[in-house]
């Protein structure tokens, strides 16, 4: 049973790549960041913002760790990924030996939140 509600990888692209920009493919719907759920491990990719005016902005991947109080209390992020652009991220970035695409899209990734 798929528990995934992305579709198509089209989708979760339109909804992230430059984050939080009006699209019409999307209805306006724009994030910055997303948490999902992947074989056990809780996971959070965000396009961070730059911390001053015309710095780079990036996209992190951290692992969540939410041992103490669970979900979404983490008490911690850990740092496994810095990508420059989107399709860099999607397509160099592993989890468990797959792609960031191939794991987004995959039938038991849960989406927990986006922001």
């Amino acid at each position: 049973m798929r528990i995934n509600e992305y579709n198509s990888l089209d989708e979760f692209i339109y909804e992230y790549d430059s984050g939080r920009r009006p699209s019409t493919e999307t209805h306006g719907r724009k994030f910055m960041g997303i948490e999902f759920l992947h074989g056990g491990v809780y996971y959070r990719m965000c396009f961070e913002p730059a911390e001053n005016d015309g710095e780079r902005r990036f996209y992190y991947v951290y692992i969540m760790h939410c041992e103490t109080q669970g979900y979404p209390a983490a008490e911690r992020f850990e740092t496994i990924g810095r990508y420059e652009n989107f399709k860099d991220l999607l397509e160099n970035f592993l989890i468990d030996g797959k792609s960031f695409k191939e794991v987004i899209m995959n039938d038991n990734t849960e989406i927990l939140g986006k922001d």
